[in-house]
């Protein structure tokens, strides 16, 4: 049931495995990472190819450490990265997701992109 999908991400509490994309090697991401990608709505790979593409920009500029907020409310989305202590450093307005409803939280640090639970 999607109504406990933000939920069970909480249950990833390590990674066995580290997954990257060849269009963005740079970026690593966890088994948490990828159970969200793969069963979010249709599939939320879109997430990770925003990440990928557009936080490297973001983290040469010597943040080294990114709060990732992903908000889905009524079928659109809303991306906000700070630096973990409330500073903007970038967003992002989807207009549409088929992604559940729910608030997540993802960290990106030296390059590997995790579940807040797997921090």
């Amino acid at each position: 049931m999607m109504d406990d999908f933000p939920s069970e991400l909480g249950q990833f509490t390590g990674t066995e495995k580290y997954y990257f994309n060849p269009l963005y090697r740079w970026m690593q991401y966890t088994d948490g990472v990828k159970h969200f990608a793969q069963h979010a709505g249709g599939g939320a790979y879109w997430f990770l190819d925003i990440v990928g593409t557009e936080m490297r920009s973001v983290m040469d500029k010597g943040e080294d450490f990114l709060c990732i907020d992903l908000v889905v409310a009524d079928e659109s989305a809303k991306i906000l990265v700070t630096d973990g202590n409330d500073k903007k450093l970038w967003s992002r307005n989807i207009n549409y997701t088929d992604c559940p409803a729910g608030s997540y939280k993802f960290f990106l640090v030296g390059g590997v992109l995790m579940l807040a639970s797997e921090y």
